[in-house]
């Protein structure tokens, strides 16, 4: 009877030195004071943790500020620009979409931007139903005109049309997402056709976070098994080292938001962490930072909040 109990014991300790070995707590909550003017959204880190980028009201522009000498930078104004701009991995070149409207109809350019030198170059122009670009890990430029996988190689200085590229990419396209592994496409879709916001791979690109408008949010394999029902979190994001999910829990009234608060997820759903309980602020829309020390994200008013965060493990 003794051993027994011995060996509950060890389990009990053993389960709680697991659980506690990979956690991860908030050390401080701040407000950015950007010297600006004006309301800021929707901030993000490129690749180290000294300088955060972030957007005006509807996209419009996408500016940075280091938060060591507090340098406010302009980095373009073109409208738009702020949608799910992309970042080569050394953070020295920036992809994005600009709008302009002709007529009550949008057209969009594709534009790429050298941090360092300020030099623009466009890759697409004047294209109605373009999407926002991602970078393939060759450095070249993927983007979906209508139903088309355009690459924009910038050896060649070439577009290539309806060429797979060798690389793992997700596109929302007509109600369903269109996965690209290594050169075959085809259709990912585990609920059948509907909104899938929000999809992105984990870092190792073997499994896939969405949100399913309507049913929640889920971690499933490359085939479309779901591995973790997530449940009500919306604008879910990896973390670097692909163990943990940040996103916002928010409610609102039909019209406005009436509350959101950001939350840690492990990957195996397992340890669920609440970072903000702010009554006064509604923090939307996390991101991490690269080295996972930082979170940082915004609220209703377009205040840039950041939360300092620590990992045991």
């Amino acid at each position: 009877m003794k051993n027994v109990f011995i060996t509950i014991l060890l389990l009990l300790l053993s389960f709680q030195i697991a659980t506690e070995a990979q956690s991860i707590k908030m050390k401080e909550r701040k407000e950015i004071t950007i010297p600006e003017a004006g309301e800021h959204f929707f901030p993000r880190f490129a690749a180290n943790d000294s300088v955060i980028y972030f957007t005006r009201a509807y996209y419009q522009g996408i500016e940075s500020f280091n938060l060591f000498s507090n340098e406010l930078k302009n980095i373009t104004s073109d409208p738009g620009s702020g949608f799910e701009y992309q970042f080569t991995d050394d953070g020295s070149k920036v992809f994005y979409r600009t709008d302009t409207f002709l007529n009550g109809k949008k057209y969009s350019d594709i534009k790429s931007l050298d941090i360092r030198t300020n030099k623009s170059e466009l890759l697409e122009s004047k294209k109605r139903n373009l999407s926002a670009p991602k970078i393939l890990k060759s450095g070249d430029c993927i983007f979906k005109i209508d139903a088309d996988i355009t690459v924009n190689n910038k050896l060649k200085q070439t577009t290539q049309l309806n060429v797979i590229p060798q690389d793992t990419m997700l596109f929302y396209s007509e109600n369903n997402l269109i996965l690209l592994i290594n050169g075959v496409k085809k259709v990912f879709n585990p609920f059948g056709n509907g909104s899938y916001l929000w999809s992105s791979f984990s870092p190792d690109k073997s499994k896939i976070l969405f949100t399913f408008m309507g049913k929640g949010t889920y971690i499933s394999d490359l085939a479309g098994n779901i591995l973790l029902e997530v449940g009500y979190a919306n604008a879910p994001r990896w973390s670097p080292d692909g163990k943990w999910i940040v996103y916002m829990d928010d409610k609102d009234d039909g019209n406005t938001i009436i509350s959101s608060d950001i939350y840690l997820l492990s990957a195996d759903g397992k340890n669920k962490i609440q970072l903000t309980e702010s009554k006064d602020s509604h923090e939307q829309f996390p991101e991490w930072s690269p080295s996972m020390n930082a979170i940082v994200c915004h609220t209703a008013e377009g205040k840039i909040i950041y939360l300092s965060v620590e990992k045991n493990y």
